[in-house]
């Protein structure tokens, strides 16, 4: 039942607002975009969250504590130099969810927005990264019917 209210919704939004353009290669159509280059070749699991002078480029850490997914950290892939920690636990939203391919990889869900700096929006997906049309725009400016302005 959710599938299909989640449609109307969608058919709605694109009633209302107009088709969007694709953001990601993926959607698109992925049998035609040509797969990005490997930027993370494998996933750090590490049980303590290291300090960020120790995050190298082309780094990926998964922080996972007695089992248990808590944190993602990485440098920012658009080269700024910042370290990019996102929560993959609870009580945390948004959190972020790792998936780690067969050959060690990451991919994240949802994409990933930086809301401060370099305002880089982007998409990881077995270790590439895809750039989103609105990097470098503020969400609330480029969405504003999805991101509120925090005052």
């Amino acid at each position: 039942m959710w599938f299909w209210l989640l449609r109307l919704l969608r058919w709605l939004e694109e009633v209302i607002l107009g088709r969007r353009s694709p953001k990601t290669p993926a959607d698109r159509n992925p049998s035609k975009a040509p797969p990005a280059d490997i930027f993370f070749a494998r996933t750090d699991v590490v049980e303590k969250s290291p300090s960020n002078d120790t995050v190298r480029p082309g780094q990926f850490i998964s922080v996972v504590h007695k089992g248990r997914p808590y944190w993602a950290l990485f440098r920012c892939p658009c080269g700024c130099g910042d370290v990019v920690s996102l929560p993959t636990h609870a009580p945390h939203d948004p959190r972020w969810r790792i998936e780690v391919s067969l050959e060690g990889r990451p991919t994240l869900h949802p994409s990933v927005w930086r809301t401060k700096g370099c305002l880089s929006h982007f998409w990881l997906s077995d270790g590439r990264v895809y750039w989103c049309e609105d990097t470098g725009v503020e969400p609330c400016r480029a969405r504003p019917d999805v991101y509120a302005r925090k005052l």
